[in-house]
């Protein structure tokens, strides 16, 4: 089959599906569906309407990196015809549907658009129990994001370096916007806790935009940006934390986990269902008690219960990445 893959950065998981079916790559205009305004509207009908119109066409299998609006448009126009759209859902598209983020029209079209999709790549069984709750009878596949393998390679082979597990810091990796990945509540929340723990720290690495660098806010943390090398910050901190509003499975997390370092989520980070079965107290929901009343309770931990919960995350982990890395990807179940 002649598989298109119309992408958006593409995330490097996902570009490693599409080379496994031997996709061309393709890119697609990124849109602002999720920001409010008719500017942003009225920017994304141009987008989309261009990209419709300049698809190419006779390929069997259009596989898309959250980019199904196009093909799904072209379907509809008679553009395309006897060809499979395949979605990978890995955005908080979904999320923002269920809590009314994106609403009205854009709802509408949104959620007819993912009528077309003829079968889904849940990056995980969170993305897949959203689309259920829209679309009870979507054809799915669960797939999960992995790491790069040489730095899960170097992860392991330091797997005997436990991190500073009884020092009071707290570490981030991510990009992209800073209410998504919840690193407006992360600073927020952090800001009792350094009251709480004087010698608590905060770092934050990776490009994220929308950061309100408030002075107040920022005593004790550190913005990196982008750096080569996590494995060594990753060793240097106590606790790895992701607060993400529908973050399908952030690879971050699992990297923190392989480098034994204990991890705490949101509820609406994907990443919960290889945390949930350890130890419950590490998803919190989306609110600022309940976050440092989840770092404190980590805080006060002895050594061994921290060395425990490290030693089974890491366990975790290390099985999602090798029964993942072995399975065999059909992108097209039926």
């Amino acid at each position: 089959m002649k598989t298109l893959f119309l992408y958006y950065d593409p995330h490097p998981a996902h570009a490693r599906l599409a080379r496994q079916v031997n996709a061309k790559f393709f890119p697609s205009p990124r849109l602002k569906s999720s920001k409010k305004g008719i500017f942003n509207f009225i920017l994304d009908s141009i987008k989309i309407s261009i990209a419709v119109l300049t698809l190419p066409r006779n390929f069997d299998v259009y596989l898309c990196e959250g980019t199904y609006i196009i093909p799904a448009l072209a379907k509809k126009m008679g553009l395309i015809k006897n060809a499979k759209i395949i979605n990978i859902l890995a955005s908080p598209l979904l999320y923002y549907l269920k809590i009314g983020d994106i609403s009205g029209v854009k709802r509408f079209f949104a959620i007819q658009m993912l009528r077309e999709v003829d079968e889904f790549i849940c990056m995980g069984k969170m993305e897949e129990e959203l689309l259920k709750e829209l679309l009870p009878n979507a054809k799915t596949i669960v797939k999960y994001p992995l790491p790069n393998p040489d730095l899960v390679k170097t992860l392991l082979k330091t797997s005997n370096l436990v991190p500073k597990l009884d020092s009071h810091k707290l570490l981030f990796i991510g990009k992209q916007d800073a209410y998504y990945k919840g690193v407006d509540l992360l600073l927020d929340s952090f800001k009792t806790i350094k009251k709480i723990w004087p010698d608590a720290e905060l770092t934050i690495i990776g490009k994220i935009t929308g950061i309100e660098k408030d002075p107040k806010k920022m005593a004790g943390v550190k913005l990196l940006g982008y750096v080569d090398d996590i494995v060594k910050p990753i060793k240097e901190h106590s606790l790895y934390i992701h607060l993400g509003r529908g973050d399908a499975f952030p690879v971050s997390v699992i990297e923190a986990m392989l480098g034994g370092l204990p991890a705490l989520v949101s509820e609406w980070t994907g990443s919960k269902e290889i945390i949930c079965n350890v130890d419950k107290h590490l998803i919190v929901p989306l609110n600022k008690s309940a976050i440092t009343n989840g770092i404190s309770w980590y805080f006060e931990l002895n050594h061994r219960e921290k060395i425990t919960l490290s030693n089974k995350l890491f366990l975790n982990a290390k099985t999602l990445y090798t029964n993942s890395k072995n399975s065999k990807f059909n992108i097209l179940s039926n």
